[in-house]
């Protein structure tokens, strides 16, 4: 018997001990709430509240303090103009605030992020909410959260005073959210209140007592009127300035299809002399993609700075996977291209080589975005783009380059011919595996890979695709570009998210709550 009940002493032990509250809050309280406001006459409420924050044992930087300035009341909102005066410790040291809108709500984070706090701190804070008196039956009405709602901890100790700046003093006082222990109408007192609740006085102001306007509902800040004026007038400007671009782009590309239509297009049986695939591949279509990377990587292994060993997928739902190896030192590559390679292997293993799903993101993905800008920078100071022109024409497509581009199309019909069409091209070079290969990578640059693959089927290009380690006879251009372009895409993508809160309120005016941060 005695087994069994110390048994069940234990089990019961171990409920209470799985139900008791873990959360950081369940040990934080406010062992003081001090509220005093002051009502002027011009419908402001100045208010400081004194707040002895206990963290208890655990660290915290400080407390934030939400504030309420948008109260909807069924169709009617009302909105509040909020300023801070000051944020201080008991010894009237200013604190390290910082202060922004969320939700409705003016949230004050007090505290230095750069240090951590334990035991009971006290924060004074300075604030005024107006106007603040609303018109009920022809008198002014005060509905006042002096606690807010929103408050995750217990509050000991409570104490709130509202009083008028010339002496008068509030009619038809109540208070409401629990009892009062203080003698005089104008103050509350309590021992305590839960967390989430709140303690609310409503009164009314002596007639005649406002020289100010009552706060009247759906009636905007003027600090909001004016930031929306300020938004429409930039929003009109933003938008004059993006039709201007549009049309200004229309232009451009008007002219730049009429200098291209000028061209004669003559069929190329070499690239242009002076320019990698990447270039070629930009001054085709005027941008930068990973198909111009995917070309400049095979360029590279064609050149024999590297090699590309095929690593095959694991599991049903694997990809491939391409290693790098260095096999040689660069000697023609310009800076970008040559800060693009040190990047890819710039955490290589002992044997020099680089796994392309594994390659620092980071680092690469810089690497490349540089590398795509300097495609049209190069370009430009060979006269093929405008670079010291007028706001029409810079970055503009020039004679210069229409002519170019003519020799690169023309290039490009000649890789991409089908086979009806090959008797056009007599005199073209004749096929051989080392050409398929010194020209691949224009190939893949210029879009056109899987007609020049086409071209070759039958001829054995094994002889000289020594720059691949893997199954030559499933050997696919085709299919090693596709998989170079998704995977280094994958590489060089990122992504992230952001997350944001908001407080709460309270039934009246001002209030709101906090917590620790």
């Amino acid at each position: 018997m005695k087994i069994r009940m110390l048994l069940a002493v234990l089990t019961l032990a171990c409920v209470v001990g799985l139900a008791a509250p873990t959360s950081a809050s369940a040990q934080e309280s406010i062992q003081r709430f001090d509220s005093k406001t002051t009502l002027t006459r011009d419908n402001k409420a100045n208010i400081t509240e004194t707040i002895a924050y206990d963290f208890g044992t655990t660290s915290r930087h400080g407390i934030y303090r939400d504030i309420p300035i948008d109260y909807t009341d069924g169709a009617l909102t009302y909105y509040i103009n909020f300023s801070l005066q000051s944020v201080r410790d008991e010894n009237g040291t200013d604190q390290q605030t910082e202060t922004t809108t969320v939700d409705g709500n003016k949230r004050i984070r007090i505290g230095d992020p750069d240090r951590t706090i334990t035991g009971i701190h006290t924060y004074v804070i300075t604030y005024s909410l107006s106007p603040i008196v609303i018109d009920k039956s022809g008198s002014g009405f005060l509905n006042l959260d002096v606690v807010g709602e929103g408050w995750q901890v217990p509050i000991y100790n409570v104490s709130a005073r509202v009083v008028l700046e010339n002496g008068n003093s509030l009619q038809d006082i109540s208070w409401y959210g629990g009892v009062n222990q203080s003698a005089s109408p104008d103050t509350f007192m309590t021992s305590s209140i839960p967390a989430y609740t709140g303690i609310t006085i409503n009164a009314t102001l002596p007639v005649d007592y406002l020289n100010a306007p009552y706060l009247k509902p759906n009636t905007p800040r003027t600090e909001d009127v004016i930031s929306m004026i300020i938004a429409i007038v930039v929003g009109a400007i933003v938008g004059m300035l993006t039709l201007a671009v549009i049309v200004i782009f229309i232009i451009r590309a008007a002219r730049t299809r009429a200098r291209r239509k000028a061209q004669i297009v003559v069929a190329q049986y070499e690239p242009p002399a002076g320019m990698t695939p990447a270039h070629i591949g930009f001054l085709q279509d005027d941008a930068a993609t990973n198909r111009e990377i995917t070309a400049t990587i095979i360029d590279w292994a064609i050149a024999g700075y590297i090699k590309i060993e095929y690593v095959p997928k694991k599991g049903l739902f694997g990809s491939n996977d391409y290693r790098l190896v260095q096999t040689d030192s660069p000697t023609r590559m310009n800076p970008a291209e040559s800060a693009l390679y040190t990047a890819i292997f710039s955490e290589a293993d002992e044997q020099s080589s680089a796994l392309l799903s594994q390659l620092p993101k980071a680092s690469v993905a810089s690497a490349a975005t540089s590398f795509k800008s300097s495609l049209k920078a190069d370009l430009s100071s060979k006269g093929y783009y405008d670079k010291d022109g007028n706001i029409l024409n810079i970055g503009e497509l020039t004679d210069v380059g229409a002519k170019q581009w003519a020799l690169i199309d023309g290039f490009r019909l000649y890789l991409s011919v089908v086979e009806k069409d090959r008797l056009a091209f007599s005199d073209a070079p004749a096929k051989t595996p080392e050409r398929f290969n010194a020209l691949l990578p224009y190939a893949i640059a210029l879009g056109v890979e899987k007609q020049w693959a086409k071209q070759f089927e039958g001829i054995d290009i094994t002889p000289a695709t020594n720059w691949y380690n893997g199954n030559l006879a499933t050997f696919s251009a085709v299919a090693l570009a596709s998989d170079l372009g998704t995977s280094f895409a994958n590489t060089v993508s990122s992504n992230s998210t952001v997350s944001s809160s908001g407080g709460s309120s309270g039934g009246g005016f001002g209030g709101g709550g906090g917590g620790s941060w």
